[in-house]
């Protein structure tokens, strides 16, 4: 995908960085109490996404906590291309590619999101310790720091913490990099919940935490839609099963986009429509600034989420993420617009306590590249045991227009090849 930038406008830039801007910054705790991508380990529920809503998980609330997990696997794929590396081409890649400034992937697994190289990785290496909280007794004081780290950790890493002026590509080098992927303080009173701090985003249905995931690899919609987030923000839980979101995220940019500033403010509702259904939409409406400047990017982003327990052992989701940019020169009065979209759908049947099997479709659509991108996967979990899930997956990705970039790096950018299949499969190990 490195060589998709020519393609862009100059003027795609400052949508871009605010765009990036918006994966580092924003917004949701993973509390099983608030979040509706909260940790659930151990809940050991296979289906994408278990902890729906404000279901309460793990930790038990007003504990301490300490744990954590590992997963690593192997991927390969039909053209036998193996990784390259790069200069982040901000135009193209800030909008879609990994939050780096160098050394990047633009091989042709970059799409799978989830894997760095065609062969064996250390996907991730978690660890998860803090206080839950408790608000229905009074007044009550937590927090939690998550540590990451492995070929995923790039994607939780945040301007200011990992990513600064001496470390322009973060704490990390080659295909392993290091992170918080979160770190803040929780308080909660009755119906209100209030985080400050890192905590990540609800935005699309794949979580960055493998123990969340059915699937090894990423969807699509992983592309477009934010990961973590700096700021504060609110929950105010209406009743057992409606609950309110509303909050700001912002952050000062240093290194390579020293001068940015974002201002973004955020909403949602979750709702526990009945007992086979949970729906979730998020928003985030803000703009990005440069000091010294008149220029200033509008950025809106949402995500639209259904869990649909279909049977018993069967059970739907449904994810709809938008991510619109438009930018504003004063000084030549233009605007640059741009748009992307996305559609993740899973399907998740759980043949007993040990299998589970999956199936999902993906597309991503980009208006100013003329470009799409779409994917569909097999997988399948087994889990003997509580501490322990293997996770087989094979897919199918075709595209058009600058996507197919990704399935061809040695073309100098021409993208001769428009289709990839590829598989493999990784091993989580709970503690």
């Amino acid at each position: 995908m490195g060589g998709g930038g020519n393609l862009v406008k100059p003027a795609a830039a400052k949508s871009a960085l605010f765009a990036l801007c918006l994966t580092l910054l924003l917004s949701s705790p993973a509390t099983a109490h608030a979040s509706p991508f909260g940790t659930c380990n151990p809940c050991d529920q296979v289906a994408s996404n278990p902890c729906d809503g404000l279901d309460r998980c793990s930790p038990k609330a007003g504990q301490w906590f300490l744990n954590g997990h590992l997963e690593a696997g192997f991927f390969a794929n039909a053209h036998g291309q193996k990784s390259t590396y790069g200069e982040l081409d901000v135009e193209f890649d800030g909008v879609f590619g990994p939050p780096r400034a160098a050394n990047f992937c633009s091989g042709n697994t970059e799409l799978l999101q989830n894997t760095r190289l065609t062969g064996g990785q250390v996907n991730q290496v978690y660890l998860s310790m803090g206080k839950a909280v408790d608000g229905r007794r009074g007044l009550d004081i937590g927090g939690t720091i998550d540590f990451t780290w492995g070929v995923d950790a790039y994607k939780v890493q945040s301007d200011g913490l990992e990513i600064n002026a001496k470390n322009p590509t973060g704490w990390g080098t080659g295909d392993y990099y290091a992170a918080f992927a979160q770190a803040y303080a929780e308080v909660e009173w009755g119906k209100w919940n209030v985080i400050a701090g890192k905590f990540y985003a609800p935005f699309g249905s794949s979580s960055y935490k493998s123990t969340d995931n059915f699937f090894y690899t990423w969807a699509p919609t992983k592309t477009i839609a934010p990961t973590t987030g700096t700021g504060a923000y609110a929950t105010y839980s209406v009743n057992k099963d409606f609950a309110l979101i509303g909050g700001w995220a912002m952050a000062d940019s240093v290194g390579r986009y020293e001068g940015y500033r974002c201002d973004v403010g955020l909403g949602g509702i979750s709702w526990k429509a009945g007992n086979r259904l949970s729906l979730l939409y998020t928003f985030a409406v803000g703009e990005m600034t440069e000091k010294g400047s008149d220029d200033f990017t509008e950025l809106f982003v949402h995500t639209f989420l259904a869990n649909y327990q279909i049977s018993k052992k069967l059970k739907y989701t449904f994810d709809w993420t938008l991510l619109n940019a438009n930018t504003h020169d004063r000084e030549e009065e233009t605007s640059f617009y741009v748009t992307a979209w996305g559609l993740n759908n899973e399907l998740v049947y759980q043949y007993n306590k040990k299998w589970a099997f999956g199936a999902r479709f993906g597309v991503l659509c980009h208006d100013i590249l003329d470009a799409d991108w779409y994917n569909v996967s097999l997988g399948a979990n087994w889990t003997p045991n509580k501490w322990l899930t293997v996770k087989p997956e094979v897919r199918y990705d075709w595209a058009h227009g600058p996507y197919k970039n990704a399935f061809d790096p040695d073309s100098n950018g021409l993208g001769t090849k428009s289709h990839q299949f590829s598989g493999g499969l990784s091993a989580v190990v709970k503690f």
